[in-house]
């Protein structure tokens, strides 16, 4: 009941609008516009309210900082531009489409190697998923974790620090309090170590998950320092009404009944300013279990009668706790009638939610109450059980203590004293182990009292012997006392150590369950990828055989033909397919079906040609190609360059059977690059003869392939032709490294 709280936004940060477009107008056309085009359209996206005209204003500079940054080769901005894009139609409904958009960015930043932005990509990833359920918040959560693993590279920066908080504020949602902890105090960490002042926010959230531990110290000490920052930044907004309703929550568990009164009413003002009727109802629910806790049930009543009148509750989180107050006020006020009412309303709720109801304790906890005090134990004892388990399931320490003494209560009152002893042990040794501490130093003035009573009774002896009996009988009680304290300390622990040797196995068991599971997923991905590997060489197999079948084919129709150019283009194509049909042969046969070794198709490739057109011509062929393996994309047209520049050479430039000479390089220049070059010493072109403005198809065909590959293409004529191109190798992963 006491953790109702509101979920509130702050204002926009950073520069201002008119800022920023001043900023704009006097901007060079280079990558700080397009990070400023960027900045603008973000700023028109957390512009409070979802109005069209905004998304798309934002929309509109997301598209001209992407256009800007294509121009400038500018990869940052590229997928910051594509982020912005996917924000915007998330925002605007379209959360498919932006969902595809944001995974195109995020694929594009990992490709470029831009860490940082690809962290961002994560975390705008995360925001597609809501923490309404376990699946969804499991996948933010993951994104979340993503993403700080890429930003923290670069250091403490106001990015990692925003990325902490979410995720601490996600492992709390999912009960994960230990790593909340961990998480907030490291974000804090980082703003402060960046200059940040305005930690209200992150400082009042860790407040709330000590709170939810039960370390209420620690609760108020970072409550009241949230308070103390939102002040001296002039934060009035919702967040600070947050703030006030969390530090009013403390100090009702520290049983500061007066100083939690105080802050519920300044959270109350906030809320009524801003007309956020949910807030008002979870502070109103608070403010009567506080009057009730003060023995003002009437007051308490009035104040949530109020409430329901003014704002009658319309969600199911409204109409359980609304009914649960009433329930218990009107049980302290002992009328039943009434009381029934409410709780006939909590059973039919659960009937209405059932999914709730193995979430929620406060289904059970008035009508438990209410039979007990009825003395209809038969139906008390059956939500006392049905309320045990979801304590178990759920581990929520303290229902487990009303749970256990109200099991105690009830089995005292039907005379079922041995159960009722037990269940109160284990209410006072879960309940007690918070005061160890206190029971340690009580232990320790027991035995300076009886210290002194021992001085005491030795002077005594010696004045009045009549009093040694009594002395002794004393010094025997307190023996006994320290006796009795000593073994209720040591059940206590062995309690304790059994608890945990409990938690221990489970965890245990839990990982072994999770490493089973990785271990089968990682059998069926190794099959999957055996398979797709299959695949894609038998792909490669059929396509050489088709090609070789359409080899054939052209084969035999140059049977039937007797024109000499058409005879001859038959047999380009087919030395062309020929080359294509060469390199599906290599990759089918090599256990690499991504790339091609291009020392070895080069040289069967040259063989081939030599062995189809040399037609007794003298021609040696040097070959110098270093060791070099290329992607399928680029092959394909390095190998039709090679068909016919080779083919050109062979028949055009050694006239009437003269000897010559054909050198094919291949070898790697600066930057990546390459250079690929077939040289003879024939005849050269024609004088006169343009390559680049000629009807070939041969010409044509290499300055294409050259185009295809983002490479230079050129020509030579000195002392024979040159045919080179200059092309930069792809970069690519191995499969394994895809697939990981």
């Amino acid at each position: 009941m006491l953790t109702l709280l509101g979920t509130f936004t702050s204002a926009q940060t950073g520069p201002g609008l008119q800022t920023l477009q001043r900023k704009l107008a006097i901007a060079r056309q280079d990558t700080s516009k397009a990070a400023l085009l960027i900045e603008i359209g973000n700023w028109y996206l957390n512009k409070p309210g979802e109005f069209p005209k905004d998304m798309d204003s934002a929309l509109f500079f997301s598209t001209q900082a992407k256009q800007l940054s294509l121009a400038l080769h500018y990869n940052s901005g590229v997928g910051r531009s594509m982020m912005l894009e996917g924000k915007v139609y998330r925002e605007s409904g379209n959360r498919e489409k932006g969902w595809q958009t944001n995974e195109k960015a995020l694929a594009f930043l990992i490709n470029n190697k831009l860490s940082y932005e690809s962290g961002e990509a994560y975390l705008a990833a995360a925001a597609f998923f809501p923490a309404s359920d376990d699946d969804n918040l499991k996948k933010k959560i993951s994104y979340t974790e993503k993403a700080i693993t890429l930003i923290e590279k670069r250091g403490n920066t106001l990015q990692l620090a925003y990325a902490l908080q979410d995720l601490g504020d996600f492992y709390q949602i999912n009960n994960e309090l230990t790593k909340s902890i961990v998480v907030l105090e490291r974000a804090l960490q980082v703003y402060r170590s960046v200059g940040y002042r305005e930690i209200q926010g992150v400082t009042n959230l860790l407040g709330y998950v000590y709170h939810l531990n039960g370390e209420n110290t620690l609760a108020l000490k970072y409550g009241l320092l949230a308070v103390k920052v939102a002040e001296e930044v002039h934060d009035n907004g919702m967040q600070l009404c947050t703030i006030y309703h969390r530090l009013a929550i403390t100090y009702y568990v520290l049983n500061n009944y007066k100083l939690a009164f105080t802050y519920y009413e300044k959270a109350e003002a906030i809320a009524e300013k801003f007309k956020d009727i949910t807030a008002i109802q979870e502070i109103k629910f608070n403010l009567a279990l506080l009057l009730k806790k003060l023995n003002n049930p009437n007051k308490a009543l009035a104040e949530l009668n109020g409430l329901v009148k003014r704002y009658p509750p319309t969600d199911k989180d409204q109409l359980i706790t609304t009914a649960f107050l009433f329930a218990n006020i009107y049980m302290d006020m002992k009328q039943y009638p009434q009381a029934k009412f409410y709780v006939d309303s909590l059973r039919s709720l659960s009937k209405k939610y059932p999914e709730e109801v193995g979430q929620n304790t406060t289904f059970n906890k008035a009508p438990i109450r209410y039979y007990f005090e009825t003395r209809q134990y038969k139906k008390a004892y059956e939500f006392l059980r049905f309320n045990d388990s979801i304590v178990a399931l759920n581990h929520m320490h303290n229902a487990k203590l009303e749970n256990e003494l109200y099991w105690a209560r009830t089995d005292s009152a039907v005379g079922n004293f041995k159960s009722a002893f037990e269940h109160y042990k284990i209410y006072k040794m879960v309940s007690d182990s918070g005061k160890s501490q206190s029971l340690r130093k009580q232990l320790n003035e027991l035995q300076l009292q009886f210290d002194v009573e021992h001085k005491d009774q030795h002077i005594a002896m010696l004045t009045q012997q009549s009093q040694l009996q009594e002395n002794t009988i004393r010094l025997e009680s307190i023996y006994r006392k320290i006796f009795i304290g000593g073994l209720i300390i040591l059940f206590i622990f062995l309690g304790l150590v059994y608890n945990r040797y409990l938690i221990k196995k489970r965890s245990n068991f839990i990982l072994e369950k999770k490493q089973c599971k990785i271990n089968s997923q990682n059998e069926l991905l190794r099959k999957l990828l055996q398979e797709k590997e299959w695949l894609v060489k038998e792909i490669h197999h059929r396509v050489k055989n088709n090609l070789q079948i359409v080899i054939s084919l052209l084969n035999t129709q140059s049977a039937y033909l007797e024109n000499a150019d058409a005879l001859e283009a038959i047999k380009n194509s087919q030395h062309r397919m020929q080359a294509m049909s060469l390199i599906h042969q290599k990759l089918y046969q090599s256990d690499n079906v991504a790339t091609i070794d291009m020392s070895v198709y080069i040289r069967e490739l040259v063989e081939y040609l030599y062995d189809s057109f040399k037609q007794g011509k003298s021609i040696t062929m040097d070959i110098d190609v270093s060791p070099v393996k290329l992607d399928v994309s680029q092959a394909v047209p390095l190998g039709l360059i090679l068909n016919e520049a080779i083919s050109n050479s062979i028949k055009y430039a050694f006239k009437d059977n003269r000897e010559g000479r054909i050198e094919v390089l291949l070898q790697p220049v600066a930057d990546g690059n390459y250079l690929m070059c077939i040289a003879d010493n024939g005849v050269g072109l024609p004088v006169g003869f343009d390559p680049y403005n000629t009807s070939s198809l041969g010409m044509s065909l290499m300055q294409g392939l050259s185009q295809q590959l983002d490479g230079e293409f050129v020509l030579e004529n000195n002392n024979g032709l040159r045919v080179c191109t200059t092309f930069k190798a792809m970069e690519f992963d191995n499969l394994d490294n895809i697939i990981a």
